[in-house]
């Protein structure tokens, strides 16, 4: 069997997963290659606590270098720049041009912060380490200063989880730092009502949420668009300005420039459409897996709502795709798994408690769909975060 050479564009989730699920399905008779921006795998889940100072980058980031030697995966540390998806071949900042067989895009998101005025200049973010970093400068700023605060999701946000998670241990610090009468909190939202996701709701956690906001004094603006972020306040749809000291605005994601920036590869927010072997439709040895594929949302709403993709279900899309990969490799049928159909697992942290989420469908219509309150999922989630990044510090995935 001629030898491929099988090229993993990222190494976050959907990346690292993808590389060392594949070396282990083809061991030395294929060659894996990752290129990547950085050399440093990111737990995003914990940036919820950066700001606090709950956690540090060495807690919470591991160099993929010595794992990737280990396992004799090439690693190339650079940015790509585009594709040449007729002639196999990917373009790099650095003048590199890399050939492949196959290729597995998994580059994550490019956060846009440019499209409501005044989001990149006055909203904080958790988006990320460094945003993460000045977020914890703004968060010091405000304790010795406190006012009102505005956490939300801008219109065709997608990462829901992370902005209620991030509201929720605000509240919990606003209380452990006896500010709460300085300090009110709202919560605008995209949704057209409380814990929607971007995935039309889960079970009872609209309940849920109504009963946390009542009982912890949040303020609720649902199927409302943010237009504009100021030093000092949000301006909302209807016109309305709610003043801040601090504000954190969940922003849209679009496809990486790389994806951007090579016709016929994606759609006109640069996203990556896939067939349910996540192989792209008209270039069946590019695949896709993370936030950069296309997903259409359940249901339209009023204000665009996108469809969360980040964590288990990237790392579920990059093990069907190298899978199928390697079945195509050997002329065995491919698996086919709809983002749709697959299993929904979460822990969502509010601080001191939390909910964990699981259900048998990522969308609707489900079978079973379950949320179990209470502090154990707040400990759940802790304990996730060690077992996670002890394994894949380690090489498993």
């Amino acid at each position: 069997m001629e030898k491929k050479h099988i090229v993993i564009v990222g190494t976050n989730f959907a990346g690292y997963t993808a590389a060392i699920e594949l070396k282990e399905l083809v061991g030395d008779n294929h060659r894996v290659t990752v290129v990547a921006n950085t050399h440093k795998f990111l737990f995003f889940p914990s940036l919820i606590w950066f700001p606090f100072g709950l956690r540090d980058e060495k807690d919470i980031t591991f160099d993929v270098r010595p794992i990737y030697t280990r396992h004799h995966i090439n690693f190339i540390e650079a940015q790509v720049t585009h594709f040449d998806l007729e002639r196999n071949q990917i373009f790099t900042k650095d003048g590199q041009t890399i050939g492949y067989d196959y290729v597995v895009i998994a580059t994550g998101p490019k956060v846009d912060t440019e499209y409501i005025p005044g989001l990149k200049e006055y909203s904080h973010s958790i988006v990320g380490l460094p945003p993460a970093m000045r977020t914890r400068e703004g968060w010091n700023k405000f304790l010795a200063d406190p006012g009102p605060v505005v956490i939300g999701s801008a219109p065709g946000a997608g990462c829901f989880g992370a902005a209620y998670e991030f509201l929720f241990n605000v509240r919990y610090q606003i209380a452990k730092h006896h500010l709460k009468k300085q300090a009110p909190l709202t919560y605008v939202t995209a949704e057209p009502f409380l814990a929607h996701f971007g995935i039309n709701g889960f079970g009872n956690a609209q309940k849920m949420c109504e009963w946390m906001f009542k009982m912890y004094h949040i303020n609720a603006h649902l199927n409302t668009a943010i237009t504009e972020v100021r030093p000092d306040g949000v301006v909302l749809d209807n016109g309305d300005v709610l003043p801040s000291k601090f504000t954190m605005i969940m922003p849209r994601f679009l496809g990486v420039d790389a994806v951007r920036n090579t016709p016929n590869l994606a759609n006109a927010n640069g996203f990556i459409e896939v067939d349910d072997s996540y192989a792209h439709p008209h270039y069946p040895n590019v695949y896709a897996a993370g936030v950069a594929v296309d997903v259409k949302p359940p249901a339209q709403t009023e204000i665009p709502c996108a469809v969360p993709k980040t964590g288990w279900p990237s790392e579920q899309m990059a093990k069907t795709a190298v899978k199928n990969i390697v079945a195509d490799i050997k002329g065995l049928p491919k698996l086919h798994q709809k983002f749709d159909d697959m299993a929904a697992y979460c822990i969502m942290d509010t601080g001191n408690m939390g909910m964990m989420i699981v259900g048998d469908h990522m969308l609707s219509p489900r079978e079973h769909e379950f949320i179990i309150p209470g502090p154990e999922a707040h400990w759940a989630k802790i304990a996730f975060e060690k077992y996670f990044l002890y394994s894949r510090r380690h090489g498993h995935v």
